[in-house]
């Protein structure tokens, strides 16, 4: 796998209340929220923002992390709005680089490859563990194509309901394939 950078792109998603994920509230992303991101993302231990993010274009939010290297630093800054969704960036600053743990990225993948289905479905499913708190009984998708903006529909079985999910590819970049996921309001929509 290639490298991670330090700088990893993220969308709250404010169309997934039917598993608790990440809203918007009005135009600030809850401080919560944006620490589950942080562990989910960069891998951390811990983390702890002093304030919810504000879904401004251009804000920024210094949270404090820990991991087994140590405490750092993570900037997160918002980059941009789309459909009452908050999309931002987070930096690590200090301390040792790591690796995030769950990355949406795939290995060796350049634009018009896929990515295997079931890595996409593990990804999925470490990152709606790390959101929601809890353990879908499965995730199934297939291979998502490593295009920007190709799209796939997943099926995830949670408490003998199955929701949709879509699968969003976002950018492909050094062999990094980074994705959006969005989880259907209700079951049996896939």
């Amino acid at each position: 796998m290639n490298p991670p950078s330090s700088r990893h792109r993220v969308a709250l998603l404010a169309g997934a209340c039917g598993l608790a994920l990440l809203t918007a509230c009005g135009s600030v992303a809850p401080a919560d929220s944006v620490e589950q991101q942080i562990v989910a993302q960069l891998g951390a231990a811990t983390a702890d923002c002093p304030d919810d993010l504000d879904g401004t274009v251009g804000s920024t939010l210094t949270c404090a992390a820990t991991d087994g290297d140590g405490p750092f630093d993570v900037t997160v800054t918002v980059t941009s709005l789309t459909d009452g969704d908050i999309n931002f960036e987070m930096e690590r600053v200090g301390g040792a680089a790591a690796a995030p743990p769950a990355e949406p990225a795939a290995e060796d993948v350049a634009a018009g490859d896929v990515v295997d289905g079931a890595e996409v479905a593990q990804s999925v499913f470490d990152q709606l563990t790390a959101m929601v708190g809890t353990e879908p009984d499965e995730v199934a998708c297939p291979d998502l194509p490593a295009e920007v903006g190709a799209t796939v529909r997943c099926d995830l079985t949670a408490d003998a309901a199955t929701y949709g999910v879509t699968v969003t590819t976002t950018s492909v970049d050094g062999g990094q394939v980074a994705f959006d996921i969005a989880v259907d309001d209700e079951a049996g929509t896939s």
